[in-house]
């Protein structure tokens, strides 16, 4: 298998042509773009709107590019329909540039012919237009958490009907007043909660704490919620005053130095899955305070466990090391990382956990590439490969080849990079695309994975278009609560951008970017961010990287001094 077709290699038959299709223009982008996402179930607003963020369109144009209309085709389809009331491709230039210099305001009667024409409701065509809903005085009502609205020094826009929901279930128990039964949602999850989703509770939190205007008051009230979460997941049930003994400390369950309680193991284990997706959706900064404090109640359990019990207590003890590792890399602590890695890598040798030694090593790899080391990384990555043999997973192969394939892209090895990749393949072929019976550490890693991975050797490699093929795939196969994942991926997209000398739609997609991850941003991804800015220096004044750097400063707030390491890759 050639190179060129493990990036095009199309996963389902029906969708062989439209994989390698090139995307040789930005019209062919658009089709197939807009043929995946009605494919995915999206309605044309929710098509339009992932158009107006990637492409810079107004929502009157998007709504039309999005069928891949011509501005003629669309006054041909509108007088179909009326003829009585026949319009050119001039009235809707006219109504696509307005409100802009020599465009034209659309009557209230065009309005409602337009959404007819397009499925769509009247606001839809308007969304670009200013809203004023923040001034009112109503707005700035909401108390986000006892303590912490009174800090808040903008206004606070009125939450959606899943933020109150979100709200409801934070601010009272089910059935608290009188008379006032639970949303029949909430029943529902009570009654079956092992079905409640990790994404769409994340998400839910992040739209919510978006709201807040200041960056630095969004991680302030952040942090402050995810110790609350952590105290109320630990608290035993019935014992409320607990909670006052907490602080801001995470409450973790009790146990007497040097003895051993299997059901605070179990309940260490159960937590290590929950960790990890809130490091992926809510950032490192949020997350490593809980991961360190439950690795320290696992390191307590480890020493105590008796003989029958030791090895498992020490695989826990390791998985939540080798996290707080990952968290520490994605903050940009690098030293930090390595220690932990380290450490992470002799306990699951100790407990004989070689999976978990596989994934320890793929991750120390990772670490060793990213930090601009790749012969070290390859040398990590090949040590995965021997352990990840015997372990017979074909999740611990298919990881192992995929980080030697970023080893070897970042060394420069094209031809070694395309036989990981093609091992890669096969390998993931054996867990069903990534959907196969898995560890808990294997949640991320799946088919889209794989596409990003190819679109990281495209970079290289290859020409941007076949990278933009591959990320598209990688971001419409990927999980979208996984908010760090799908932010790389749309910088591996905005760097094809650039390379194509699209540069309005690079920075567009950078600038979704700074605000997708205006609460959770890690040092990494604003490592990243800084990288493709100075790149698109000489374009330093163009209208687009203006607005670039407009976002970065809205969003971002400078870091701290000494505040960790670079990014040297």
């Amino acid at each position: 298998m050639t190179q060129q077709a493990a990036v095009s290699r199309p996963v389902r038959g029906s969708e062989r042509q439209r994989v390698d299709a090139a995307t040789g223009s930005l019209k062919q982008q658009r089709v197939r773009l807009a043929a995946e996402l009605r494919d995915a179930g999206r309605t044309w607003v929710e098509v339009a709107e992932v158009f107006q963020r990637r492409f810079r369109l107004n929502p009157r144009t998007a709504l039309r590019v999005v069928r891949g209309w011509s501005q003629a085709h669309a006054a041909e389809e509108w007088n179909r329909r009326w003829p009585d009331y026949a319009k050119t491709l001039k009235n809707f230039s006219y109504w696509e540039t307005w409100p802009g210099q020599g465009g034209y305001q659309p009557s209230r009667d065009n309005l409602l012919r337009l959404a007819e024409l397009y499925e769509c409701g009247v606001a839809d065509l308007l969304s670009d237009m200013p809203s004023f809903r923040h001034r009112d005085s109503a707005a700035a009502t909401l108390a986000v958490t006892r303590g912490t609205a009174s800090s808040l020094t903008g206004e606070i826009m009125v939450p959606s009907e899943a933020e109150n929901l979100l709200l409801d279930l934070l601010s009272r128990h089910p059935g608290a007043e009188v008379g006032n039964a639970p949303p029949a949602v909430v029943t529902s999850l009570l009654g079956r909660p092992e079905e409640a989703d990790f994404g769409e509770l994340a998400q839910v939190i992040v739209m919510w704490i978006q709201r807040i205007p200041h960056s630095q008051t969004r991680r302030d009230v952040l942090g402050k919620l995810t110790a609350a979460l952590v105290v109320a997941a630990a608290v035993p049930v019935g014992d409320p005053s607990a909670i006052a003994e907490a602080g801001v400390a995470p409450v973790l369950p009790r146990t007497e130095p040097g003895l051993f309680d299997a059901s605070t193991v179990a309940h260490c284990e159960a937590m290590v899955p929950n960790l990890r997706k809130q490091g992926d959706v809510l950032g490192a900064h949020a997350t490593l305070p809980g991961a360190l404090a439950y690795r320290q109640i696992a390191e307590q359990q480890a020493k105590a466990a008796p003989a029958a019990k030791r090895e498992r207590a020490i695989a826990v003890y390791a998985e939540l090391t080798q996290l707080t590792g990952w968290l520490c890399f994605n903050m940009g602590d690098y030293p930090a990382a390595q220690a932990f890695y380290d450490d992470a890598r002799t306990a699951a040798h100790e407990a004989r956990a070689v999976e978990l030694v596989t994934y320890v090593l793929c991750t120390m790899s990772h670490l060793a590439t990213w930090q601009g080391k790749p012969r070290v990384g390859i040398d990590h990555a090949a040590a995965a490969a021997a352990w990840a043999e015997q372990s017979d997973s074909p999740h611990a192969r298919a990881y192992a080849a995929d980080v030697a394939v970023r080893a070897f892209t970042a060394d420069g090895q094209a031809d070694r990079s395309k036989d990981a990749l093609e091992r890669e393949y096969t390998a993931l072929q054996g867990t069903a695309f990534g959907q196969g019976p898995r560890k808990s550490w294997w949640y991320f890693y799946d088919e889209s994975f794989y596409w990003s991975t190819n679109a990281q050797n495209a970079l290289r490699f290859q020409a941007p278009d076949k990278v933009l093929t591959a990320i598209d795939r990688s971001l419409t196969l990927g999980d979208q609560s996984n908010l760090h994942e799908k932010a790389f991926r749309l910088l591996f997209r905005a760097e094809a951008f650039a390379r194509q000398r699209h540069i309005g739609l690079a920075c567009q997609t950078i600038t979704d970017v700074v605000a997708l991850t205006s609460v959770n941003s890690t040092r990494r991804i604003d490592q990243r961010i800084k990288v493709l800015r100075a790149g698109l220096g000489p374009w330093r004044r163009t209208r687009a990287v203006r607005e670039l750097d407009q976002a970065i400063n809205s969003y971002r707030t400078p870091p701290p001094n000494g505040s960790g390491s670079t990014n040297t890759s």
